[in-house]
C-alpha cells in the first residue's frame, strides 16, 4: 500500500510562486507521492507546447516507427527483428515526472517482459493488416487487460524524456532554481530533490495538457466514446457483446480488439477516432480534485485554526477528537459553504477520489495549523482511499469515506473492518458523501452498528455529509 503524508509540492520546496507554473502551463508535482494522472501520447501533437508538439512528438514517432518497421521484417518471435523491437519496447518506469501510481521516492522498476511481449504481439497483428502508424503504441490498453495507461504513460515518458528535461531546464534558470547534471541526466541539468531516507532523483516537469485521468477502476466510458464515433466497429462491438448478459472489461476488450482489427482501414479509422475524442485532464472541471487539493494546500493556515485544544499524547480518544473536528469542518464547508461545488460536474457527482483528496488536504492544514503532532496518511494506490491518523504504536484511529450511490453497507460492514485489522486498531469513521439515493443504506449500517455495541464490540462512527448540490450562498436566505 502506498501512503501519502505531509505532502510536499515542487512549488513548496523551491520556494516559486505556483502561478507561474499554471502560467507556464506547467503541473505543479508532488514530491512525496505520484498524481494519479498519465501521459497520453496521443495528446502530444496537441499541446500547446511547441517543444512538446512538434520535437516531442516527432521523437515519439520516430522511435516507435522503427518498432513497426522491426516487427514487420520479424519472422518470428525470438529473431534478431523480434529482439530488437523488445529492446525498443523497455518498460522500465520513467522516474522523476511524479505520475502514475505510488510514491515518486521508489526508483523505476521494470514491468514484466511477459506485459512487454504481449504489446508486441499486438502491435504485430497490426502490422500484419498493413496498418504502420506508430501511435498505435498508445492504443494498447484497449486491447491488453493488463497494459494500464500508467505503462502507456511510462514507456511515453522515457521516449520523450529529452524534450521534458529541455523544458524543465528552461523553465527553472531563469527562476534561480538550483539545477545539475547526474546519473540519470548526464547532459541536460536539472533540479534534483533529497526525500527523508538520503535518496536523491532528478526531477523533470511535464505540460499540464498532455496528462490524462489515471483510472481508479478500469473505465469502459473512453473507449465507448472512441468505439461511438465509428459505426462500423460500434455494430461489430454491439454484436460481439449481444450474447453475454453481463460482459466484463475484458470481454468488451476482446470484442473491441475483434472489431478494430477487421481491416487495415477500420483500424486508422479507430486510430482517428481515438485522438478526436482525446482530451487532458481538465482543471476547471477537475474530476478528481487533485487542483482544489493543491489550492488547499497552498492556501493560509491561520484559516484552519481552531479555539480547541488538543493533545494527542493523552491517547486515542484525543486523537478521535482531533479526527472528529476535522470532519466536522469538511461537513460545514460542503453543507454550509460552497465546497459542495466542487464535488460535481455539472449534474453527475465527480468521483469518490474528490472528495477524499479534499477532505485530505482540508485535515493536513487542520493539524499543521494547530500544531497537532499527527498527520493524516491516506493509501494513495489504486482503490478506495481511507485515511489514517495515529500517535505512536498503538493509538491509531481510520477514516473511510463512501459515495451514497456506492457499496456503503458493505464499506461500512466489512471493507472499514478489514483496514483496521491491518492497521491494528479498532476506532473508525465512516463518512457517508450523501448525494441523494441513500435509500435503506443508512438504516442498514446504523443497525449494524448498534448490534455491535449491544455485544459490546467496538463499531465504528458513522457521519453523514449532505453533499447535495445547493444554491449558491449569496442566494441562499
Amino acid at each position: 500500500m502506498t501512503t501519502f503524508s505531509n505532502p510536499l509540492l515542487f512549488s513548496q520546496h523551491f520556494n516559486i510562486d505556483p502561478a507561474v507554473l499554471v502560467a507556464a502551463g506547467l503541473i505543479d508535482p508532488f514530491l512525496t507521492v505520484d498524481t494519479q494522472l498519465f501521459i497520453d501520447p496521443i495528446l502530444l501533437d496537441k499541446s500547446g507546447n511547441k517543444l512538446i508538439r512538434e520535437d516531442a512528438y516527432q521523437t515519439f514517432r520516430t522511435h516507435f516507427q522503427r518498432v513497426v518497421r522491426l516487427l514487420a521484417i520479424c519472422k518470428r518471435e525470438g529473431d534478431p527483428a523480434w529482439k530488437a523491437a523488445q529492446w525498443q519496447m523497455s518498460l522500465r518506469e520513467a522516474p522523476a515526472n511524479g505520475l502514475g501510481y505510488g510514491t515518486s521516492d521508489r526508483p523505476g522498476n521494470s514491468r514484466p517482459e511477459e506485459l512487454r511481449d504481449a504489446m508486441l504481439r499486438t502491435a504485430k497483428e497490426i502490422v500484419e493488416l498493413g496498418a504502420e502508424d506508430p501511435e498505435m503504441i498508445s492504443l494498447m490498453g484497449f486491447f491488453e487487460e493488463d497494459v494500464g495507461p500508467d505503462t502507456i504513460s511510462d514507456l511515453t515518458s522515457r521516449v520523450v524524456q529529452p524534450q521534458l528535461a529541455k523544458l524543465t531546464n528552461e523553465f527553472c534558470g531563469p527562476l534561480g532554481i538550483p539545477m545539475k547534471t547526474s546519473e540519470a541526466t548526464p547532459e541536460i541539468a536539472l533540479p534534483h530533490y533529497t526525500n527523508a531516507s538520503g535518496n536523491e532523483r532528478a526531477i523533470v516537469l511535464v505540460p499540464s495538457d498532455i496528462v490524462r485521468e489515471l483510472p481508479i477502476a478500469r473505465s469502459w466510458d473512453d473507449i465507448e466514446a472512441a468505439i461511438n464515433a465509428n459505426a462500423l466497429i460500434r455494430q461489430r462491438v454491439n454484436a460481439l457483446l449481444a450474447s453475454i448478459a453481463q460482459p466484463t472489461v475484458t470481454d468488451r476488450k476482446d470484442a473491441l480488439r475483434s472489431a478494430a482489427m477487421q481491416s487495415k482501414d477500420v483500424f486508422e479509422a479507430f486510430i482517428a477516432a481515438v485522438k478526436e475524442n482525446a482530451t487532458y485532464y481538465d482543471p476547471n472541471i477537475d474530476a478528481l480534485g487533485y487542483y482544489r487539493l493543491k489550492e488547499i494546500l497552498q492556501s493560509n493556515k491561520d484559516t484552519f485554526k481552531s479555539n480547541q485544544k488538543y493533545d494527542v499524547a493523552k491517547g486515542i480518544d484525543e486523537i478521535k477528537k482531533v479526527v472528529r473536528d476535522t470532519i466536522e469542518r469538511f461537513a460545514h464547508h460542503v453543507e454550509k459553504g460552497n465546497l459542495w461545488e466542487a464535488l460535481w460536474i455539472g449534474d453527475k457527482p465527480k468521483k469518490e477520489r474528490a472528495a477524499q483528496l479534499i477532505y485530505f488536504a482540508m485535515s493536513d492544514c487542520f493539524c499543521e495549523a494547530n500544531d497537532i503532532d499527527i498527520s493524516p496518511e491516506a493509501n494513495m494506490g489504486g482503490g478506495p482511499i481511507d485515511f489514517k491518523y495515529s500517535k505512536g504504536y498503538h493509538a491509531r484511529v481510520l477514516v473511510e469515506m463512501k459515495r451514497s450511490s456506492g457499496t456503503v453497507v458493505h464499506g461500512y460492514e466489512k471493507q472499514l473492518e478489514i483496514y483496521k485489522d491491518a492497521s491494528r486498531t479498532n476506532q473508525g469513521f465512516f463518512v457517508v458523501l450523501d448525494y441523494g439515493g441513500l435509500g435503506k443504506k443508512l438504516e442498514t449500517i446504523q443497525n449494524i452498528r448498534n448490534e455491535r455495541l449491544a455485544r459490546g464490540e467496538p463499531a465504528s462512527e458513522i457521519v453523514v455529509i449532505d453533499a447535495s448540490k445547493k444554491l449558491s450562498a449569496s442566494k441562499r436566505e
